[in-house]
């Protein structure tokens, strides 16, 4: 049986209990020297070329950044953040870190202003399901992710953000990492130019409207990281790596392409 319920459904009534947690959690995995989802990994073995940098698109609190950091530390990264508190925080949060530049802003296929929506429970913010798309941050809390959920307890809380095209930026990325619950699509058609012209490795939470993009449109391959190697064909649980030809020959020579 899942912990993950319970655990939500404390963490909506004692609020304070989040920020220590992820303090803690930050903590451990910089001693430890443990990426929070063992498909950064990979990093240990692969680099992008020179010139190339490093996106991280749904920044969030800076979980991926710390995972990059853990064997690239001086590569330069772009975060991406629309919930301008939480790119404050995220600044402030790694303000002795020259090579990383933080945006308060959102990664999309047109250059607007739109409504960011983050789901609240029993006044609790729950800003890492915030997404452009209100249907998918409505959804996501209830009965089965939250012990005794109470509906009348749950609201929306809606802000302005602004979003841009990855093309409008003129950026090298050699590794792109996209948490955009909802809008994962969107992020990729603003990118088309980038992604044809560059070729990076994209690290995505598995999603198959985006998973189309990439492989039919793209020409890119899908492959599952088994905490050793990339397995192409095959979808991740949560997390699939994305790899084009053009990096085929580096990651077969890391020993991290099984096929």
């Amino acid at each position: 049986m899942s912990i993950e319920p319970q655990i939500r459904a404390w963490q909506s009534r004692f609020p304070a209990l989040v920020d220590a947690k992820a303090s803690v959690q930050r903590f451990v995995r910089r001693t430890l020297r443990l990426p929070f989802e063992a498909e950064f990994s990979l990093l240990s073995r692969w680099r992008p070329d020179p010139g190339e940098v490093f996106i991280d698109v749904g920044a969030h609190r800076g979980q991926s950044v710390d995972a990059i950091r853990l064997y690239q530390p001086d590569a330069p990264i772009y975060a991406f953040e629309p919930n301008v508190h939480l790119a404050t925080g995220l600044a402030t949060l790694f303000d002795d870190d020259p090579a990383l530049a933080v945006y308060a802003c959102g990664l999309s296929d047109k250059d607007e202003a739109r409504r960011l929506y983050v789901p609240v429970y029993r006044g609790f913010v729950y800003d890492g399901l915030a997404s452009f798309d209100p249907d998918q941050s409505r959804t996501w809390l209830s009965d089965e992710t939250v012990a005794g959920f109470d509906p009348d307890r749950f609201e929306m809380m809606a802000g302005e953000a602004r979003t841009f095209t990855l093309d409008m930026l003129d950026l090298d990325p050699g590794f792109i990492k996209i948490d955009a619950p909802g809008w994962f699509e969107a992020v990729l058609r603003g990118a088309r130019e980038t992604l044809e012209r560059c070729r990076p490795l994209i690290l995505m939470q598995s999603n198959a409207d985006a998973d189309r993009v990439l492989t039919s449109e793209l020409g890119y391959t899908r492959a599952a990281f088994d905490g050793d190697r990339l397995r192409p064909g095959r979808q991740g649980r949560e997390n699939t790596v994305y790899a084009p030809d053009e990096r085929m020959g580096d990651l077969r020579r890391c020993g991290l392409w099984a096929g």
